[in-house]
């Protein structure tokens, strides 16, 4: 045990790394940092412990999950540098996307000010301008590993490898044939119709087979993959969207309840 006067109480603990009450207790819950008891039982964070905690928020910083971070922190990252690199790529690129909007927000209240309004074309033009710059600094994969990382672990990745997905951007060929009837079902019918009802079965039975059935995983590939569907590069290549994923969703949700499909069991 350290000596008295070298611990902190949560409030001080609070007040000198600038979190919350409730973040101290979201990393004692995940497994990040174990407090010290006093003999009457309060939480008191020693040097040990203040050091895991630099650790953890220098982390977050860099955009890493808790999950990410827990994996980093128990040594259960083979290659760390490389992990850093695809972050320092990613917060590069998004930094370089703030500057391009900026100056483009610039142009637009230019001429907004000289023309009194911005025309459809102008309009067109910074989109399309835009797009081509984030397709000169960005590639798709740097943009997927990026997003990736944030919300899938290690294990995570090793699953779905282990089932044939290795990447959302290498989807088997079954894919553009689900995209195809989704495509044409949105046009054609409600997502409670028999025919959207048995795409999404089809749908999500593919995903199981990907995350082995299990919902927590299936969720975070959800998560990934409607954070890619905002990025405008991969809208340029993809067939799907976050649109059709909001279709299949209601229509899964009616063939769970129409008794086509069991309801999924979270774990306890």
């Amino acid at each position: 045990m350290q000596t008295k006067g070298t611990y902190l109480t949560v409030a001080e603990t609070c007040d000198q790394m600038g979190v919350s009450r409730k973040a101290l207790r979201l990393y004692e819950a995940e497994g990040l940092v174990s407090p010290e008891r006093t003999l009457s039982g309060w939480r008191v964070y020693g040097r040990e412990q203040i050091a895991r905690l630099h650790q953890i928020l220098a982390l977050k910083r860099f955009g890493f999950s808790l999950a990410r971070i827990a994996e980093i922190l128990n040594d259960k990252v083979p290659d760390i540098s490389n992990l850093l690199e695809v972050h320092e790529k990613l917060v590069n690129s998004e930094l370089e996307a703030l500057q391009r909007a900026a100056s483009l927000l610039n142009v637009a209240r230019s001429k907004l000010a000289s023309q009194g309004s911005l025309s459809t074309q102008d309009l067109i033009f910074l989109t399309k301008e835009t797009i081509m710059t984030e397709k000169q600094s960005q590639t798709l994969e740097e943009i997927y590993e990026g997003i990736a990382s944030k919300h899938l672990t290690g294990e995570d990745r090793a699953r779905l490898e282990e089932n044939g997905l290795s990447s959302l951007l290498q989807p088997d060929a079954d894919w553009p044939n689900l995209h195809e009837d989704a495509r044409r079902l949105m046009e054609t019918s409600d997502p409670t119709s028999l025919a959207a009802m048995d795409l999404a079965k089809r749908w999500m039975n593919k995903v199981f087979e990907s995350t082995g059935g299990d919902p927590d995983l299936t969720k975070k590939v959800k998560t990934v993959a409607r954070e890619l569907h905002d990025q405008p590069v991969f809208q340029e290549v993809s067939s799907s969207s976050n649109e059709m994923m909001d279709f299949i969703q209601k229509a899964y949700g009616a063939a769970i309840e129409a008794g086509l499909m069991p309801r999924p069991q979270h774990r306890a």
